[in-house]
């Protein structure tokens, strides 16, 4: 058995501390621009509280609260708009660095 916080990065768990997925709690901290990005893994986005609209091969996705959303492997995606109390997870099925391509 194994128990995980949260590290400074927002971080769960992944490579860093023995786990094969990764998971982070992220808020509606400024959104960084992100770039468009692959994985060849499923990634989920959960919603927990207010806003999220995450892109999806050009096409917008706006999650509704406790609402998962999956991107497949390969889907080119990022993250388009969040409110500022957003609060959300992302739930990578893999971890290893340098998970984007």
């Amino acid at each position: 058995m194994k128990t995980f916080s949260k590290n400074p990065e927002w971080w769960f768990c992944g490579h860093w501390n023995g786990s094969n997925i990764q998971i982070k709690h992220s808020t509606g901290r400024p959104l960084k621009e992100e770039n468009e990005h692959t994985h060849d893994f499923a990634e989920y986005y959960l919603l927990l509280k207010w806003k999220l609209t995450v892109e999806i091969n050009r096409e917008l996705f706006a999650l509704k609260v406790l609402e998962l959303l999956m991107v497949e492997s390969w889907e080119a995606h990022k993250i388009s708009a969040k409110s500022n109390d957003a609060e959300y997870l992302i739930i990578k099925e893999k971890s290893f660095p340098w998970n984007k391509i």
